[in-house]
């Protein structure tokens, strides 16, 4: 059934609603890109181990070399004195030392983690931005393939009218044919019996006259 001019209008008009909401959405997601933010931090350097070979030959107190004569004796005993604070201030180099060595690789292994973490973040976004990039431009593609295909389908059914014309146009033709062909032996029949009753009527007058 053809649609009316109200329907045609009606479908015109839910139409051009239907692009304005597409490319509202479409701008929408274009805006929300996502993109590597201007201040990710760097990763962190690696500890400073500059004095950490020193520190590890320095943490032990070497007594002095004993001293003969009075001089030597009172050292020795000043030493004893003092032994049990230069006791306990190697040990609490030791314990430094051996606390700085084993934060060393401990950094640095957490330093390269971070730095592994911040290029494996980095080459995320990077990703992410590019596959929304290519999603919007595909979607850019939708409109113009749904009019080409529109134009496709409103070529097929020009196409198909114009055979449909064209048979319909030939079938008038072949019922115009056959109707004058129709009415041309109508007339002839018309003629045929015009000229029997002829005969009839003049048989009839032969037979009046003859008896």
């Amino acid at each position: 059934m053809p649609k009316s001019p109200d329907d045609l209008e009606g479908l015109k008009a839910e139409r051009a609603a239907a692009d304005r909401t597409y490319n509202d959405a479409l701008t929408q997601l274009d805006a929300a890109l996502q993109k590597l933010p201007a201040g990710l931090p760097q990763p962190p350097p690696d500890p400073d181990v500059h004095q950490l070979a020193s520190l590890n030959t320095l943490w032990k107190i070497t007594p002095p070399h004993d001293e003969p004569g009075f001089r030597g004796r009172f050292a020795a005993a000043v030493r004893r004195i003092v032994a049990p604070m230069f006791e306990q201030q190697q040990t609490f180099n030791g314990v430094i030392v051996d606390h700085l060595n084993r934060n060393v690789p401990v950094q640095l292994a957490g330093g390269r983690a971070i730095a592994g973490g911040l290029t494996a973040l980095r080459g995320q976004i990077d990703d992410l931005a590019r596959f929304q990039t290519l999603l919007v431009v595909f979607l850019q593609q939708i409109t113009p393939y749904v009019d080409t295909r529109d134009r496709d389908v409103a070529g097929l059914l020009r196409g198909l009218s114009g055979a449909i014309d064209a048979v319909s146009n030939e079938l008038l033709k072949r019922s115009e044919g056959l109707l004058s062909r129709d009415l041309r032996y109508d007339r002839r029949l018309s003629d045929l019996e015009t000229e029997l009753q002829e005969i009839r009527t003049r048989v009839a007058e032969l037979r009046e006259r003859l008896g």
